[in-house]
């Protein structure tokens, strides 16, 4: 089996190849056909800033906290501290303590949870948040990666320790609190005490400022109006897949760009189902001479039309208008996927001639399909993916965090 390493990067570029490996992770199984960056487009559209890999809605408070910790210090104890090595020691400390909150015990969200003192992880959640904190301006970071970010920094905060040592570094008359306040461009504050005890539940105050600020940054998009529309809510918290929810919302009265949006985001899933299901049975075909998929592709072809929820005015170039970046051939395989699912796919043959061509743009010499690299075949086992869920479950979470947070009256452990 295929493996991947490294024998040394610096942080950022260690940062860099995480947030590819990521984009393995989403769905559970891993981007057979390339159509990931199509998938990842329409979810940063609905849920803007939130990831695959966030647990839980307090660490986008927990990295600006820290942040604020540090721009707080004394010249005299930032000397051989650099914010970078400030975050990275203070991140450790809070992990363990909340491991050890939270008994070690998975499925709280505890970035770590099984690690104790001294051990360490690959990916600390200041560089699983950074794209929200930036996206919910928590830390203007001017769109820059953390470590640029922070390092552009550094340079001021050697001045300053510079200049404190020419004045006889006297910390009775030195106001940290005023010098530093905006140096890392902070939006939030942390209260005095909040990481002795610290949990990720969020305080009502956090809860709020949240709230605004997807109301706010996320404008017209689902995420900001899953907060203001009770009835849109419901249903969110109603259905546990986001197909079921998307079909379930026809009727519920939405913005006309967010409907549409659901819409796409649906009817590419149920399209690239398809995709998928022709990629399978070709595998088995191939490896056990076998049809276990077949029924399913028919059954796929049959429904298409009814499944899709608009499929008379599905328009693939409206899909790749929310697109940044993405091989054109991509593009090329979908629009040809979409006219021969309209045509009904009347020759078998030319199904299997794209699907095999697409997989061999997308994994090169390692495509099943074309070079025979079918060890990892199994009969009856499905490879890749099926529906899409656009972050669905993230953002569940992530939400659920703050809308407990606005009924939070009582004062936490750190208060």
């Amino acid at each position: 089996m295929a493996s991947l390493g490294w024998i040394f990067f610096s942080r950022e570029h260690r940062n860099r190849i995480g947030s590819v490996l990521d984009l393995l992770k989403p769905e559970g199984m891993v981007d057979e056909l390339g159509i990931g960056t199509i998938r990842n487009a329409l979810a940063d559209e609905m849920f803007p800033g939130i990831s695959t890999i966030q647990t839980r809605a307090r660490y986008f408070f927990i990295v600006p906290y820290i942040l604020y910790e540090y721009q707080l210090l004394k010249p005299a104890q930032r000397k051989n501290r650099t914010p970078l090595k400030y975050l990275e020691t203070r991140e450790y400390e809070i992990m363990w303590k909340l491991a050890e909150q939270y008994n070690y015990e998975e499925g709280n969200g505890v970035i770590g949870i099984t690690k104790r003192k001294p051990n360490k992880i690959a990916r600390r959640p200041s560089t699983i948040y950074w794209n929200g904190i930036y996206t919910y301006k928590f830390i203007e970071t001017r769109g820059l990666s953390m470590d640029a970010f922070l390092k552009k920094n550094t340079s001021a905060t050697i001045e300053s320790l510079l200049s404190a040592t020419q004045q006889g570094d006297d910390e009775s008359t030195d106001d940290a609190d005023a010098e530093y306040e905006n140096r890392y461009g902070l939006k939030v504050r942390p209260k005095p005490g909040w990481a002795e005890n610290p949990t990720l539940d969020l305080r009502k105050n956090e809860a709020e400022i949240f709230r605004d600020r997807i109301i706010s940054v996320a404008k017209n998009k689902l995420i900001a109006e899953l907060l203001i529309n009770e009835q849109l809510w419901q249903q969110f918290m109603a259905d546990k897949y986001f197909m079921d929810f998307a079909r379930n919302t026809q009727a519920v009265q939405l913005p006309d760009d967010i409907k549409k949006m659901l819409i796409l985001a649906h009817d590419f899933s149920e399209l690239m189902l398809g995709a998928h299901i022709a990629y399978n049975c070709q595998l088995q075909h191939k490896v056990f001479a076998g049809d276990f998929f077949d029924k399913e592709w028919d059954a796929w072809l049959e429904g298409i039309q009814t499944k899709m929820l608009d499929y008379k005015n599905f328009n693939p170039e409206v899909l790749f208008g929310f697109l940044k970046t993405t091989r054109e051939k991509t593009k090329h395989f979908v629009r040809e996927w979409w006219e021969l699912t309209r045509g009904g796919f009347p020759d078998l043959k030319k199904r299997d001639v794209i699907i095999q061509a697409q997989e061999e743009r997308v994994k090169g010499n390692k495509a099943r399909l074309r070079w025979n690299k079918t060890d990892d075949v199994k009969e009856k086992t499905w490879i890749g993916l099926k529906h899409l869920s656009y972050r669905y479950s993230n953002a569940s979470t992530i939400l659920k965090d703050i809308k407990t947070g606005l009924l939070n009256d009582y004062a936490t452990p750190e208060e």
